[in-house]
């Protein structure tokens, strides 16, 4: 099976007829299209890192007539991502865990019928770094009964609230960083507690006093707003198609469960709640429950917007 590659960018104006595909420009960053089983398959970025998000969109071809509800879903790297129709088409959104090496993974687009979509996706490794903290031992190692029984607890409201989202995209705009404090922890750092390896950092953390305002990045639906054992009092929010923000370590909660919110909408005060050294504001965000770069995402949720064949004559805009 031969696969074709045509680069899009900024810069490209049009696009050289193939297959009979229509010329279209793209409006910002850049694509990469290839053409496979009567299928194009818009992916970007190109070569996403670990820790980094990846928007698929694809379309038929002039001659196949497959219809929007035939395609169930997607994989990669062993794990299921949500699509949905669009104008013309399919979409949606994985990511690369973090750790993964530097190599070649096949994306997989499944139908009901028994097509099979298959791209290859070239993935570039990351080191993010380490960070070594010190904290209460009892926080550390929580051997406690009642601190093991609340941890239990604890991962079974998370799978709840993991478990259901909304099978389209809610974002009505590029998500925007819940403050714009500095940073005292970046995404991916490998950490420690007390000399002991824990799991690497699932988000950023901004420097806040107690009490500030907490924003949220953009439209979507509370799926979790309570107080947990590590995270402390946190807000969880569904955009769509298993994308989720978290906001951690607040000292109050404005919003409940199932409520709707829009972008900016004040959800919480920030806090030292749970296993923390001091106040801030841990904001994450999860895909399908991969943990990629917040602040990557900020900007390549721009693509969530947009139906790339359609941006060059001044539609695709959602």
């Amino acid at each position: 099976m031969n696969l074709f590659k045509i680069k899009y960018s900024i810069l490209v104006v049009s696009l050289l007829v193939l297959f009979s595909i229509s010329s279209f420009a793209v409006a910002s960053g850049e694509f990469v299209v290839t053409v496979e089983n009567g299928y194009e398959i818009f992916l970007v970025p190109e070569k996403p890192e670990a820790g980094q998000a990846l928007v698929v969109a694809f379309r038929p071809v002039s001659g196949n007539d497959m219809q929007p509800e035939q395609f169930s879903g997607m994989t990669f790297q062993q794990r299921t991502f949500q699509l949905e129709p669009v104008d013309g088409g399919w979409r949606g959104v994985a990511a690369v865990p973090l750790g993964t090496k530097s190599g070649t993974y096949k994306l997989v687009i499944r139908s009901r019928t028994g097509t099979r979509l298959v791209l290859p996706v070239a993935v570039a490794s990351y080191d993010y770094g380490e960070q070594r903290l010190t904290v209460k031992k009892e926080m550390a190692t929580p051997m406690r009964p009642e601190n093991l029984k609340k941890i239990k607890q604890d991962r079974h409201d998370l799978k709840i609230a993991y478990g259901s989202s909304e099978a389209r995209i809610l974002l009505s705009e590029k998500l925007v960083p819940p403050l714009t404090s500095e940073l005292t922890s970046t995404f991916g750092t490998r950490r420690f507690l007390n000399n002991k390896p824990k799991s690497p950092h699932g988000g950023v953390d901004y420097k806040a006093k107690i009490g500030v305002s907490i924003r949220a990045a953009a439209k979507g639906r509370v799926a979790l707003s309570e107080e947990l054992y590590y995270s402390g009092k946190i807000v969880i929010i569904d955009h769509g198609l298993s994308v989720f923000t978290l906001y951690m370590h607040l000292s109050e909660i404005d919003c409940q469960p199932g409520d709707s919110i829009v972008a900016g909408q004040i959800i919480g005060k920030s806090g030292k709640s749970g296993r923390v050294t001091g106040p801030h504001l841990h904001f994450g965000v999860k895909i399908a429950g991969v943990f990629v770069d917040p602040l990557r995402f900020v900007d390549d949720s721009r693509h969530l917007l947009e139906i790339p064949w359609e941006v060059g004559n001044g539609q695709g805009k959602f």
